[in-house]
């Protein structure tokens, strides 16, 4: 039996997607979670996500090429309506985003308790950063705290599933972390898909941040 059709509003946000496009969900996730505060984020998160899911095309099974084609034509909506608004160096934009993401989480690490919602957010701000990609190549200082921010979100969540205090964050007056320029730290795997919440679960993201 043919599976039922998929909603376009589900598809955008992230839901009843077919198996070979479940790479793309987390981004589509964090877009609805982020639209209403940061339109212009959650446009480029849903594109970021839209191409790659033009890349898995040749691999989709024939009853799945509709869902790729609902969430096309759902982003050319959305561009007309970004257009009308006009915005100004996307790329500058959505990075600022990630920044503020990665900072606020960075903080509120060091400050404690480091629980879920800290790794989350670590883990949002991962997501976020892998949306600028689409711009071109990532800056040093987005790839270590991309990296950075993936080895924490593990981190804590290894931790909280152990019943352990995660590891301390690394002493930013010992190493200059993150203040400027390249940094030291070499942490965790930067392949942009190897870890993150399950599916459904917030990542920080949401209308008051992290």
């Amino acid at each position: 039996r043919s599976p039922e059709p998929t909603m376009a509003s589900d598809v955008l946000s992230g839901q009843g997607l077919p198996a070979a496009l479940k790479p793309i969900s987390t981004f589509l996730q964090r877009a609805k979670e982020i639209e209403a505060r940061d339109p212009v984020v959650a446009y480029y998160a849903r594109l970021h996500a839209v191409t790659l899911a033009i890349e898995l095309r040749s691999k989709l099974p024939a009853q799945d090429t509709q869902v790729l084609l609902q969430l096309m034509d759902a982003m050319e909506a959305e561009k007309r309506e970004l257009d009308k608004a006009g915005v100004d160096e996307p790329s500058a934009h959505v990075e600022n985003f990630a920044q503020e993401l990665f900072a606020r989480a960075d903080e509120a690490d060091r400050q404690g308790p480091r629980d879920m919602k800290v790794g989350r957010a670590f883990y949002a701000s991962s997501v976020i950063i892998d949306v600028c990609r689409q711009f071109g190549d990532l800056s040093a200082d987005l790839q270590e705290k991309h990296k950075y921010a993936r080895w924490r979100f593990v981190e804590i969540s290894k931790a909280t599933k152990e019943g352990r205090e995660p590891a301390p964050p690394p002493d930013l007056s010992a190493n200059d972390l993150f203040l400027g320029g390249d940094t030291q730290r070499r942490s965790g795997d930067d392949d942009g898909c190897s870890v993150g919440p399950a599916e459904g679960d917030g990542a920080g993201l949401g209308a008051d941040g992290p």
